[in-house]
């Protein structure tokens, strides 16, 4: 969110004059000053560098210096973090990011059509850190029946007209998580009252945590979900489990599910969630900045693609 400076100048000419046919060693000089004021406009301004990030990575892998802990890293720069400097003229008090995200579930879909990386970013608390958490990942219910899950009335495969699921997908590891399908009803599924997500990751070794019935703090964690004021959404805050940190928020027309740390905008600018963090958060005056490490986390099962470019957004707010 950049916005122009504009600078209003006035010049006025500093001079020397020397008397005509006096030379300087006479001793007599003349010296004569004008004023120069400028005035800078009041203006919020951020710069984010550097502005492309490119990787190469496998389904599964997560890629980034300090996200992988191998080689895999930024192929042009070997860049590793991302910088937020304050160019404006006001100081900064808040700031947060946007990734964009898929419109549709890239998965099962047999083309690239809704793929974006931009969804699979990653960073973390500070530049000397490697806490990294997804920006605003979305994921969508499953559009195929897993026939090894058990919804909470103990039925397998899942009662998918009572239930809906999907899978939060980080990198290598796969959590499965449920939530009440109202999807067909007036109510939408911001009425949802829960979300219940399993404690054992799937991988390529391990089943994970497929039970939903039995076994909260065990099998699953159960996280309570208020509905905004709009509708639109049933947010709460994750605080235990490996998703811890995270808040969450199921979308009323399409039952996605948003894990969100990094976004603080709609709805997780709502004083029912408290995990969705600002970036930063203080006073950031103009020239200084705060940097963050960056990395990204491709799940499985995803079509290859070469051309689809994500974004991130840096977003500021100031004050004098």
């Amino acid at each position: 969110m950049k916005m122009k400076k504009k600078l209003i100048v006035l010049f006025g000419i500093l001079f020397v004059a020397l008397m005509n046919g006096v030379s300087a060693q006479s001793g007599i000089n003349d010296t004569e000053q004008a004023n120069v004021t400028v005035t800078v406009s009041a203006v919020t301004m951020i710069d984010i560098s550097p502005a492309t990030f490119t990787y190469t990575a496998d389904p599964g892998e997560a890629c980034g210096r300090h996200i992988s802990g191998g080689t895999c890293n930024e192929t042009g720069g070997n860049y590793y973090a991302l910088q937020i400097e304050n160019i404006g003229s006001w100081n900064i008090t808040h700031a947060w990011f946007n990734v964009s995200q898929p419109t549709q579930t890239p998965f099962a879909v047999g083309a690239d059509t809704y793929v974006d990386p931009g969804n699979w970013v990653a960073l973390s608390t500070n530049e000397n850190t490697n806490d990294f958490f997804f920006v605003d990942r979305k994921e969508y219910p499953a559009v195929k029946t897993i026939v090894y899950l058990t919804d909470p009335d103990g039925t397998m495969p899942a009662n998918l007209t009572k239930y809906k699921y999907g899978r939060f997908h980080n990198g290598s590891s796969e959590y499965f998580y449920m939530i009440e399908n109202v999807s067909n009803s007036s109510k939408g599924c911001s009425s949802a009252g829960w979300i219940r997500i399993g404690i054992d990751p799937h991988t390529q070794t391990a089943v994970g945590s497929t039970d939903f019935s039995t076994g909260p703090g065990t099998n699953y964690e159960e996280i309570s979900l208020t509905q905004t004021s709009d509708a639109l959404y049933a947010v709460g805050d994750i605080t235990t489990g490996p998703l811890n940190g995270y808040a969450v928020a199921v979308e009323n027309s399409t039952c996605a599910v948003r894990f969100c740390k990094w976004n603080r905008d709609h709805p997780f600018d709502t004083v029912d969630t408290t995990n969705a963090e600002y970036s930063y958060n203080g006073m950031l005056t103009p020239g200084d900045s705060f940097a963050k490490r960056i990395g990204i986390m491709v799940p499985y099962g995803i079509y290859t693609t070469s051309s689809n470019r994500g974004t991130i957004i840096a977003i500021a707010t100031g004050a004098a």
